[in-house]
């Protein structure tokens, strides 16, 4: 009996993507100002010192006094912005189908912008509007494969959670590598909706609340933010002047030990360190005896959860973002929300933010309160088509990875799920392709899992695939053509 493999090679696209990546390359935000940390020159700060890698301060579509969100590629090709109520293709005009959103300028985060699961053109834009308008939080679809790529709306304000909702808005990965964990704050209530292929459930996956967290008037206003890990969740209570922290569950789905911290002045909106061991929260607040408004706190994630109070670290921060070059990026407004070119620089927020660098007049346009709201990351695994192989013959095994940003693995394990050894495979700069051939010595079905590594030894999210074994026979003669007689897939 002769046994044949079945040629083939299986791609499995991974896009290993944080809030380091490319996505979050394009800052749309303000009355038409932003940012591209695409293109990079040297600056000269207020106290004279040169700082390298700036972006490039750019022209933006969007005219919005807070909320606003932009979406890229992975490798940092613009594909679309919108403030919430308006979508704007990466030329800057209005998308098609683009308007009526039920999103709003003056709502903290008036949206955010994911992947839909089992899509590779198609993304959910979901929305929240300005506090105590009744439209609750909603989701539109933009399809990217129209128009010749500038994309369409092509379903509009479909209601996930119906009446007032408040002003915050955060989307995680599931660590399945597919899906999507939707979470949103009202009053002293979180809410968990899971977003996959079928869709966004309207029946929240969870409903936690906390009786501690102020509910008082204006309460509605403040960000929600997530993690670059998936952990930790943080969400701003303006009038109740509380920072409200909790565990997340990427795997489950769940909310976890909510704590209440209380601040100096009302809390807007914030950023987690890189290494995610600091918060930093602002507030847009006046500060008595200055002609700013805002002020920037810190604080370690440990102490702030035992208790300790947020550290003033400078005023005139209203707002402060983490960009994909590890710094933090804040903007300034002045007493009575006069809003202004200025840019703050937190240079080393990993090491407590002592080092800010201030630059006046450098937005080309003025800023709001509001920076882009991102996804805590986007990852898509996409195989293209099943790996299917014969019984004691090698097959070629592939996986794509993401290198253009700074989540980058450094090393893979390939484990076969046959117990034979785990295999290391460096991670170079200069492949993006990663194969290793194997042989199965008995069919089965056969789980393959392929885990990226950073080089400091923290796993990223494994990657898996089946590989469908069989025992194939050959049956052929001179005059008519070979039949593969294996499988049912192959038979049909």
């Amino acid at each position: 009996m002769k046994k044949l493999i079945y040629a083939g090679l299986l791609f499995l696209i991974v896009q290993l993507n944080t809030f380091a990546q490319k996505e979050t390359s394009w800052w749309y935000f303000g009355f038409n100002a932003g940012l591209n940390f695409n293109s990079l020159s040297s600056a000269t700060a207020s106290d004279g010192s040169t700082v390298t890698d700036m972006p490039e301060s750019i022209v933006g579509p969007l005219s919005t006094r807070e909320g606003c969100f932009t979406v890229a590629t992975y490798d940092g090709r613009l594909l679309f912005s919108s403030d919430g109520s308006t979508v704007y293709d990466k030329n800057g005009s209005v998308m098609t189908n683009g308007t009526g959103l039920l999103g709003n300028y003056s709502s903290t985060q008036s949206g955010v912008a994911v992947p839909k699961p089992g899509s590779t053109t198609e993304y959910y834009v979901i929305t929240v509007p300005q506090a105590l308008d009744p439209d609750g939080l909603c989701y539109s679809i933009v399809d990217l494969s129209q128009n010749g790529g500038l994309g369409a709306v092509t379903s509009k304000n479909n209601v996930i959670k119906a009446g007032v909702v408040y002003e915050n808005i955060a989307v995680v990965p599931n660590t399945n590598g597919l899906d999507y964990w939707l979470i949103h704050r009202t009053a002293q209530t979180f809410y968990v909706w899971a977003i996959t292929s079928s869709g966004i459930s309207t029946t929240p996956h969870q409903t936690i609340s906390n009786t501690s967290i102020s509910a008082a008037s204006s309460t509605y206003q403040g960000e929600i933010g997530i993690s670059s890990d998936y952990t930790k969740v943080f969400a701003c209570n303006w009038a109740g002047q509380q920072v409200i922290t909790s565990i997340f569950n990427p795997t489950t789905g769940l909310l976890s030990d909510i704590r209440i911290s209380t601040m100096a002045l009302a809390s807007y909106g914030g950023t987690f360190s890189p290494n995610n061991q600091y918060l930093y929260i602002g507030s847009a607040n006046s500060v008595s005896g200055t002609n700013q408004s805002g002020s920037l706190f810190v604080q370690t994630w440990n102490n702030l959860r035992a208790g300790s109070a947020m550290t003033l670290l400078r005023h005139g921060v209203t707002n402060a973002k983490k960009a994909m070059d590890g710094r933090l990026y804040g903007i300034e407004s002045l007493i009575g929300l006069n809003y202004s070119k200025h840019l703050y620089v937190i240079i080393n927020p990993d090491a407590g933010g002592s080092t800010i660098k201030y630059f006046p007049n450098y937005l080309k346009y003025e800023s709001g309160l509001g920076l882009p709201t991102f996804a805590a990351g986007f990852i898509r695994i996409i195989p293209k088509e099943l790996p299917f192989a014969c019984t004691s013959h090698n097959r070629t095994y592939s996986v794509e990875v993401d290198l253009s940003g700074g989540n980058a693995p450094s090393r893979l394990t390939w484990n076969f799920g046959d117990g034979t050894a785990i295999i290391n495979q460096t991670v170079t700069t200069s492949q993006s392709i990663y194969k290793q051939l194997h042989s199965y010595n008995n069919s089965g079905l056969y789980t393959i899992t392929v885990i990226p590594y950073k080089s400091d030894g923290t796993s990223l999210t494994p990657i898996t695939m089946e590989a469908n074994i069989v025992n194939c026979t050959l049956k052929s003669n001179r005059m008519t053509r070979s039949d593969l007689l294996n499988s049912k897939q192959l038979m049909e």
